[in-house]
């Protein structure tokens, strides 16, 4: 992991960020790639880039507090690369838990987050619960329509265990999450018939049909109510954005997004004893992987349990690239003069610690 992480961050800062938000932003990145979700990994490292270059997002921005009373903040984030609002937003609403038992942090004239799992795990290490929330640039079709009018809006929810790993749900509010669909794109692959609808509001196994004018399938009609208040509580409470409002952030590089999102950290010690409360999940997770099975299903997992593996794999035998993904990372490195480590060629990063 750590080649990758320096490549990362030497890419950042030769785009222009400083060494402690090049950090952090490869941080979100890689960790997106480690637990197994790439399609918010490196892949996304190119339309990042050219964000910060064409003028999109602001290289060295002056992320502020707005409001703030004990429990609650709202930041400014400048035009700033969107993990880096978000980490700045969540280490707040870490700080505000610890004094008031939780803090719920906004931020407004923000970007792209990457996965909201990578903001909510941070409350983990300080036995909190967290939750991270963002509005997005509408790819989504609401219930019942075919054309893509509201953002997919994902959330996430993360609580640790005893001896499970953390219990991590993050989950775009369509069917599958764009990003899934445009890497299924980059490595020609199809997609099941249920997630997108092309320009004619016809299903689709075609993933190019995104980029098209199609539109992301919401996660029914419970989804696309989550997602009316996603853009309640990113978008309209914190001033942000909304719905058409918000431009594609990898498409438009050139232009401010202008997102919001949210984050929440809760002290368990202030409800609970927190190795209580880990003990107690560690129960939670025996009884429900009790249940009794289906035909043909294995085991019951729990929510980011299989990404929990995957990082504990990927931790000790490398994090794998696609080829398509590791070409644009070396074009990447001779664009921006940046020396590109040798197992790029191989398509698979070292990530012994």
């Amino acid at each position: 992991m750590a080649e990758m992480q320096a490549y990362v961050v030497s890419v950042f800062v030769a785009s222009g960020l400083s060494e402690i938000d090049g950090r952090t932003m490869a941080a979100s990145l890689v960790e997106a790639d480690l637990r197994g979700t790439h399609s918010h990994g490196v892949i996304r490292l190119p339309f990042l880039v050219n964000r910060l270059l064409d003028g999109g997002a602001k290289r060295q921005p002056d992320i502020r507090v707005v409001n703030e009373a004990p429990g609650t903040a709202l930041l400014d984030g400048d035009r700033a690369l969107g993990a880096i609002t978000a980490t700045r937003a969540m280490d707040l609403a870490i700080e505000k838990a610890r004094a008031q038992g939780i803090g719920f942090v906004t931020a407004r004239n923000s970007d792209f987050i990457g996965t909201c799992a990578h903001y909510a795990m941070k409350a983990l290490p300080h036995d909190m619960i967290g939750i991270a929330w963002t509005n997005g640039f509408p790819g989504m079709a609401p219930w019942g329509g075919r054309s893509n009018t509201i953002g997919n809006n994902p959330i996430a929810f993360a609580a640790p265990s005893l001896s499970h790993g953390p219990i991590v749900l993050d989950m775009a509010l369509s069917v599958a999450a764009g990003g899934r669909i445009r890497l299924a794109a980059k490595n020609g692959e199809k997609i099941p018939h249920d997630w997108l609808v092309d320009s004619d509001g016809q299903p689709t196994d075609d993933p190019q049909a995104l980029a098209a004018g199609g539109a992301l399938l919401p996660l029914g009609y419970k989804g696309y109510g989550l997602a009316v208040f996603g853009e309640i509580l990113c978008g309209v409470l914190t001033g942000s954005r909304i719905l058409g409002e918000i431009p594609a952030w990898f498409k438009d590089t050139g232009s401010a997004i202008g997102n919001g999102h949210l984050h929440i950290a809760i002290d368990i010690a202030r409800f609970v004893e927190p190795e209580a409360f880990k003990l107690r999940m560690d129960g939670l997770v025996s009884l429900l992987k009790a249940t009794p099975l289906m035909p043909e299903v294995r085991e019951i997992l729990l929510p980011g349990e299989r990404a929990w593996r995957t990082q504990q794999q990927q931790e000790k035998d490398g994090i794998a690239v696609p080829a398509p993904v590791a070409a644009d990372l070396l074009a990447l490195a001779l664009r921006l003069g940046v020396t590109a480590p040798a197992s790029f060629h191989s398509s698979s990063f070292d990530c012994t610690p």
